[in-house]
């Protein structure tokens, strides 16, 4: 990892790679290797963490752990999901795992939302001061 990574951005690093993992395995996202969603994870982890961006960079960080929290209950439900699935269809079983794939998507769907409101409030810092940010 790079200097100065935290665990939470190593953390939050592997969950946004397998959010994009997730994104493309739904065909949100056109498909791309675990390189380059490792690389955009990385550079999306940074954002922002350093030490003058976090005092203004409040809301940020909020959506920063909103998004993790939020990519951690969609990794718990795909595991729940997968748990379902392997139980075999039953009536019962096949509606839960519907349920479940329903709440994947609407998690997916907010996180995707948040991550867009983090990365406009990325960029508009990285405007506004292009020396505080590192360049893309």
């Amino acid at each position: 990892a790079a200097m100065g990574a935290t665990k939470e951005d190593e953390e939050l690093t592997e969950l946004l790679t397998k959010l994009y993992t997730i994104q493309e395995d739904i065909g949100a996202k056109p498909k791309t290797t675990e390189e380059e969603k490792r690389a955009k994870a990385e550079n999306a982890a940074k954002m922002g963490t350093n030490k003058k961006a976090e005092k203004k960079g409040s809301k940020f960080l909020e959506l920063k752990s909103a998004i993790v929290d939020r990519l951690k209950s969609i990794h718990q439900l795909l595991k729940d999901t997968k748990e379902l699935e392997s139980a075999g269809y039953g009536g019962d079983n096949a509606k839960e795992v519907i349920k479940k794939q329903a709440e994947v998507r609407e998690q997916i769907r907010q996180a995707t939302d948040e991550w867009r409101e983090l990365e406009a409030i990325y960029k508009k810092e990285a405007r506004k001061k292009k020396s505080k940010f590192t360049p893309e």
